[in-house]
């Protein structure tokens, strides 16, 4: 990393906070988890530290990545749309610098709004259910932050791809819906055509594959491994799976000894995959572009 990077993400980590989008973020998700723990605070059935930190999944599952689309997704075009990344790219940093440090400055957003959510979550598990779950705090703050950072990944690989607004903001939005409302359609209708009927539980080892790089399902498939808890992936259902194969892992469907592609430890890795492609993606097409 050079010096240019590091320069151009605090210039977007400072501009973010001037802006209040940083802290609009902070107290969106610190809202989220007050409220989520006050509700389980008081529900009937008695609820363990851990059983409520994993609770945060569900709401996180929907917010976070929509506030890391809006976080990223203006970074690179936005300078395109006002003319000023010709001011930007006349001075030191380089066009992969620029890509490199709006990255890094619009993570460095996210990671400080999930990191307060997480330190309140923390505290009113210690007040309100008497333990503090250091271990699975650390790892699953850390599921969510790598979680929360695909989705800025692929804003900022979008904004650096094309040259308006108004495309940004249709892929971006056409990314979210595809992966958490037609994700069946898309994987579950080719398997209908082909085999003449929808995915059983024990589905072809493609569509398994598929299933798991499911940005959604892979973020509470190591939340489960971690936390030992139940938390479902919020995703529209066409009913074109087995109703059996609901909130199953691809592991769980794959008869015997599931191949290292389907075990849950590699559901990181199926992340890691969409952080980088998309940025990779993007950066390609940004130091080709007619600026």
């Amino acid at each position: 990393m050079t010096s240019n990077v590091w320069a151009v993400a605090r210039k977007e980590f400072d501009d973010a906070g001037r802006s209040r989008l940083l802290w609009t973020l902070v107290g969106l998700l610190v809202l989220v988890a007050s409220l989520g723990y006050a509700a389980l605070w008081y529900a009937d059935e008695p609820v363990t530290a851990s059983e409520a930190l994993a609770f945060l999944g569900v709401p996180l599952q929907v917010l976070l990545p929509i506030a890391a689309l809006v976080v990223g997704y203006m970074a690179v075009v936005g300078e395109r749309r006002s003319g000023s990344i010709k001011l930007l790219l006349g001075l030191p940093p380089t066009r992969t610098d620029v890509v490199l440090g709006k990255l890094l400055g619009r993570l460095a957003v996210v990671a400080v709004a999930i990191a307060f959510a997480f330190v309140v979550a923390l505290v009113l598990g210690a007040v309100l259910f008497g333990e503090a779950p250091v271990f699975e705090w650390l790892v699953f703050g850390a599921i969510t932050l790598l979680f929360g950072s695909v989705f800025v990944a692929v804003a900022i690989g979008v904004s650096a791809a094309v040259s308006t607004r108004g495309r940004a903001m249709a892929f971006v939005v056409g990314c979210y819906v595809a992966i958490v409302a037609f994700w069946e359609l898309l994987t579950a209708g080719p398997y209908y055509l082909l085999y003449g009927h929808g995915p059983p539980v024990q589905a072809a080892p493609w569509y398994l594959a598929l299933e798991q790089f499911n940005p959604v399902l892979a973020y509470t498939t190591l939340t489960n491994l971690v936390l030992e808890n139940d938390l479902v992936p919020l995703q529209f259902q066409y009913g074109l799976e087995s109703i059996e194969a609901a909130g199953m892992t691809p592991a769980e469907r794959y008869p015997g000894d599931a191949p290292v592609y389907l075990q849950e430890w590699f559901a990181s890795v199926a992340l890691l995959i969409w952080l980088i492609v998309p940025v990779a993606i993007g950066y390609y097409r940004f130091t080709r572009a007619d600026l």
